[in-house]
């Protein structure tokens, strides 16, 4: 029995030892391991890694598995391999990595060293939610993996230029912003005044145009016995304060990543 339990232990340790070692003489900028890509898919996007990180000094990286441990987590799983592997480009280990665990349909998207200025939280919820995870909820993976490494070459431009892709320089949030402003200038003291005028209108529905004043002046003249000053009416002007909020920027852990994961 003790002989039994000994050689399944070194079975299973062997396994592992062996689909560690594949992995590592496997594992390239784009690495499928389920099969979900063709071979020309994953060499074409391969293809356009290579020249990304390479023209921007930056990995930008696809890993593909079929199943990982639901404990771990795909956020850290990520994390663990692009440490255990070395990934990233440089001394800073500078990269950002598309991680996915088909099984459970888990996703992670993890950035490290240039990565995190590059890919900031904002950038990072942009690019999953509005480039990334409609293809994946879909299964077209293969669009969804050329639309990630679209944007990781725009957001690497935009960051060496100086200008990382965030909530105060997306060129789509600027103009929803710049309409905003115009709308509040224009037509929000518009309706406030259109409010006021219709308010004061509707107070004089009852007055009537009178020819004399003979109805005002008693019998034996006006005598002023007693005078006060009556408001009637009441103005007042308010200015709201705003409160100041950076709102972007990224926020990076203890071991040097930024990321977001969840399920697709």
């Amino acid at each position: 029995m003790k002989k039994t339990f000994i050689t399944i232990l070194l079975s299973l340790v062997l396994t592992i030892i062996l689909t560690t070692v594949a992995l590592a003489a496997d594992l390239d900028l784009v690495t499928d391991t389920t099969g979900t890509l063709t071979d020309s898919q994953v060499e074409q996007l391969n293809t356009r890694a290579r020249s990304i990180s390479d023209q921007y000094r930056c990995d930008v990286i696809i890993l593909v598995i079929d199943a990982m441990d639901d404990n771990a987590g795909s956020y850290n799983w990520a994390q663990d391999i692009y440490e255990q592997y070395n990934l990233g480009y440089g001394p800073e280990r500078s990269g950002v990595m598309l991680f996915l665990s088909l099984a459970g349909r888990d996703f992670s998207l993890i950035a490290h060293g240039f990565g995190n200025t590059a890919f900031t939280d904002y950038g990072k919820d942009v690019m999953l939610d509005d480039h990334i995870l409609p293809f994946l909820r879909n299964n077209r993976y293969y669009e969804a993996f050329s639309a990630y490494l679209n944007k990781a070459e725009e957001y690497l431009s935009m960051a060496r230029n100086g200008t990382p892709f965030d909530r105060h320089t997306d060129p789509q949030g600027q103009g929803d912003s710049i309409l905003l402003k115009v709308a509040v200038v224009i037509f929000v003291p518009l309706l406030i005044a259109f409010l006021i005028c219709s308010i004061w209108k509707s107070q004089m529905k009852t007055a009537k145009m009178a020819t004399t004043a003979c109805n005002y002046i008693p019998e034996g003249g006006f005598q002023l016995t007693n005078s006060t000053d009556t408001f009637l009416y009441r103005t007042v002007t308010r200015t709201k304060v705003q409160s100041s909020s950076s709102g972007g920027g990224t926020s990076v852990n203890s071991r040097g990543f930024s990321g977001r994961s969840g399920k697709f």
